[in-house]
């Protein structure tokens, strides 16, 4: 990872929001990184019992507990303690903003002009101590935001959110934002049926028996051959077969979710007939 030795001045106009849960793999670096960029930092806390919380407040960041609902209501609510702060750069607990990146905000927000409401940075994924430069990417994530003129949206799962701005016009930094999402293949895949689970049990299409044939060789085949996955060696192949395994899973929980569907309407009509 780049050092993270050499930083710009905290920016003060700039207000860091974190959303965390049992953060303390990946709390520490990415605190560091986000308070030699801010002094301004909220996190809120949907009840960790590994240290996050006692590890944040230690360091001085304000720290507000809220149960967990939807990802869109968390950065809602984080979003309402930014204070002063015209500009807010909202991070996941594993997302670590490197020397690039920093430089490239500190840069964006002193140069924005009146239309230049938001900021896509690049999340880059690490898996064991390195990046995967092609699997998945690029990962274009509209994180900083003018407060005033941004809104969170959300997918129909409640699993995922983006900003949508509501005036202006959105640029792209070139600093990778650094992404410590997994420990190990177990973890990927894991989190990968889980979310894939979930997004199918509401999604409107798929579902079908072609789907589980064809959906997850594609999937594979995007990542490997489209996005060259196998230049960034094992960790690519790893990378690509978890998503095959995710779309894999999306369309069994579809096809599992129409089958009951279709069974209960059946019995339904069964009932009203007798």
């Amino acid at each position: 990872m780049e050092s993270q030795d050499q930083h710009p001045a905290p920016i003060d106009d700039l207000t860091i929001c974190f959303t965390t849960f049992n953060s303390m793999r990946t709390m520490p670096q990415a605190l560091a990184a986000a308070q030699a960029l801010s002094k301004n930092i909220v996190v809120v806390d949907s009840g960790s019992t590994d240290g996050t919380i006692e590890h944040c407040r230690r360091h001085g960041v304000e720290t507000i507990h809220r149960d967990w609902t939807t990802m869109k209501e968390q950065i809602e609510f984080v979003m309402t303690f930014c204070g002063e702060a015209s500009w807010g750069l909202v991070l996941d607990s594993d997302e670590v903003v490197t020397d690039e990146l920093a430089s490239d905000i500190q840069r964006a927000i002193v140069d924005a002009g009146p239309n230049d409401t938001g900021f896509e940075m690049n999340r880059v994924n690490w898996l064991h101590g390195r990046p995967l430069r092609h699997a998945l990417q690029p990962e274009w994530r509209l994180r900083l935001v003018r407060l005033d003129l941004a809104v969170v949206e959300s997918d129909a799962a409640g699993v995922h959110y983006r900003f949508e701005l509501t005036s202006g016009r959105s640029r792209r930094l070139q600093g990778p934002l650094r992404h410590d999402a997994w420990v190990d293949a177990g973890d990927i895949l894991g989190r990968r049926v889980r979310w894939s689970v979930v997004t199918g049990e509401s999604a409107a299409r798929g579902g079908r028996i072609i789907n589980l044939c064809f959906n997850p060789v594609l999937a594979f085949l995007k990542q490997l051959l489209f996005k060259r996955a196998f230049l960034d060696g094992w960790r690519g192949w790893v990378a690509a077969g978890a998503w095959a395994a995710g779309a894999l899973s999306k369309h069994i929980a579809i096809m599992e979710r129409r089958g009951l569907e279709r069974e209960r309407a059946k019995g339904a009509d069964e009932s009203e007939d007798s």
